[in-house]
């Protein structure tokens, strides 16, 4: 009797534990898409997509044979030197893509595509210097040109 009254609540302590270590060993990966805390509530920063938009940022990908080429136009003072392509899969940070483009020409880039999944993707482009952003979603693979701009950001979550 005595080793199921001490037993039980021992059996609790061991399973917390255990329990413990299984999060600690796999914790949730980080927001990558300019979210910041507003008081009690995640909120996103949109500063960066309002400052492509004004500049009328746009950006046509291609993707043929593991390279991705981007087109970009818009009313910058100087077009960026490399631009970052985010494909960031909805729930497993593990399948998030980083295709770095760098210019070939006036205002084209281009990148290798790791070899990743398909489906769903949340899109980020950007230049090394953060001072804009393009968001959106497409799936992937894309079979023709896919146009990034800021009017596809304002319809992203």
């Amino acid at each position: 009797m005595v080793w199921l009254v001490a037993g039980l609540p021992a059996a609790a302590v061991l399973a917390s534990f255990a329990t413990y270590f299984i999060a600690a060993d796999k914790p949730d990966s980080l927001v990558n898409a300019g979210y910041q805390k507003v008081g009690m509530a995640p909120d996103k920063d949109t500063s960066r997509e309002e400052r492509a938009a004004a500049l009328a940022v746009v950006a046509d990908l291609v993707m043929v044979d593991g390279v991705a080429g981007v087109k970009l136009t818009g009313r910058l003072d100087a077009m960026p030197a490399s631009l970052q392509l985010l494909l960031l899969h909805p729930t497993q940070t593990s399948q998030d893509i980083r295709i770095h483009l760098q210019a070939v020409g006036a205002g084209e880039y281009t990148g290798v595509v790791p070899v990743g999944g398909a489906g769903k993707r949340q899109w980020v482009l950007e230049p090394n210097d953060n001072a804009w952003r393009l968001s959106g979603e497409l799936t992937l693979p894309i079979a023709s040109a896919v146009k990034l701009s800021s009017e596809s950001s304002r319809n992203h979550p």
